[in-house]
């Protein structure tokens, strides 16, 4: 096998992963976790609009006081959610409700950052070549306003308990964000002048299994899956526990409003800066 097969391979298992937590189920996805409405865009706020299902939901509902405690105090946070599959981008494109709820959001040419998630059909199916609802939707929104931001936002493998040790669950993660990257890339060449940027979060969620096994987490996580307060994740799903949904809001602040980790107030909750673990990733995961 050459190495260009071989990792492609290495991609394409962990997208097939990946792309479970978008199959099936809306068990803590319900479409009532949407946050405000386009009726409450206010042109003086820095408004940011995410579109998705709940590994990213969390994130995008936290980011707001994150962004009100660094100084943004114009922030205003607004999401469209939709569980599983029905959160990816060709889904949310395909279905007449939520395509219009979106349209509606970008039709009042205020929204200033636009967060979409992976992974359409589409771009597993094409060896994570292209998604053309991202594209429509990208189109879309330029066109209401052409200094809109784009956020493709990658999250990390569910079920994460099938996977014997953290060096199996990361497998294939930092291959699968370059083809995200590439992608977004494709994206940016085809919309000249867009501020088009990439941030993976769930990069979190392997550094910290990775730190729970070899005991880094003490005091602050008991086990992998359980208790919010006290575990990476809170079900066989792989949703985000409460120090993950900390650390990775600060890979969205900054990918957001561009505020290092480090400049933000010391989280007195954990024994792990979990600063410095963001700030960390976002070194080995530099964006577009």
């Amino acid at each position: 096998m050459n190495k260009k097969i071989a990792l492609f391979a290495a991609v394409l298992m962990f997208t097939v992963s990946l792309s479970g937590c978008l199959r099936d189920g809306r068990n803590n996805d319900d479409n009532d976790n949407n946050m405000g409405s386009s009726d409450e865009v206010n042109a003086d706020d820095y408004n940011v609009l995410y579109i998705g299902h709940s590994f990213g939901r969390l994130f995008a509902q936290t980011l707001e006081d994150y962004a009100h405690t660094a100084g943004f105090s114009d922030h205003a946070q607004y999401i469209e959610m939709s569980g599983g599959a029905s959160g990816a981008p060709d889904a949310l494109w395909a279905d007449d409700g939520h395509r219009r709820n979106i349209k509606a959001y970008l039709d009042t040419g205020e929204i200033d950052v636009f967060i979409m998630i992976c992974c359409s059909i589409e771009f597993m199916e094409s060896g994570l070549q292209s998604d053309e609802a991202i594209w429509n939707f990208t189109e879309y929104a330029l066109d209401k306003n052409p200094d809109t931001r784009i956020g493709l936002a990658l999250p990390w493998k569910d079920y994460p308990s099938d996977y014997d040790n953290a060096t199996e669950y990361r497998n294939g993660s930092v291959e699968a964000y370059e083809s995200w990257k590439s992608l977004a890339s494709n994206l940016s060449a085809d919309n000249p002048g867009a501020d088009i940027f990439t941030f993976h979060h769930g990069a979190v969620a392997y550094e910290l299994r990775e730190m729970f096994e070899a005991g880094e987490l003490e005091g602050d996580i008991e086990e992998l899956t359980g208790s919010k307060d006290t575990s990476i994740f809170t079900d066989y799903k792989g949703h985000a526990g409460e120090i993950m949904i900390d650390t990775g809001t600060l890979i969205w602040l900054h990918a957001v409003h561009g505020v290092d980790p480090t400049d933000m107030p010391e989280f007195t909750e954990w024994n792990t800066d979990i600063r410095l673990l963001a700030e960390s990733l976002l070194d080995e995961n530099e964006d577009v």
